[in-house]
């Protein structure tokens, strides 16, 4: 009687789908086109941080991870930052909006 294992084709993981498909972006592969503050979620576009004055500026954890901020979200945003540098947790960042 024939294997049915060697019939079988083997199955590929989630993972390897994906790869196949060519799909898995990260947030973090299109941060630089899709910005929103951290603090509100509003959308941001990447002249906000440089135009004169700035409407959005970017602030630090203390892991040296960059997040956009309104200029005037920045104590919120802070406070969220530092509250991901005491806890360890992943900030906690507001849902987005357009």
């Amino acid at each position: 009687m024939p294997s049915r294992k060697n019939s079988t084709p083997k199955r590929l993981t989630k993972r390897e789908l994906k790869a196949e498909r060519g799909g898995g972006s990260t947030p973090h592969e299109h941060h630089d086109e899709h910005i929103h503050c951290v603090a509100c979620g509003a959308h941001l576009d990447a002249a906000q941080f440089t135009e004169s004055p700035a409407a959005a500026r970017w602030i630090y954890c203390q892991h040296k991870s960059r997040f956009a901020s309104c200029t005037g979200c920045v104590p919120e945003a802070q406070r969220r930052l530092d509250e991901h540098d005491r806890t360890g947790k992943n900030v906690a960042t507001a849902g987005a909006w357009h």
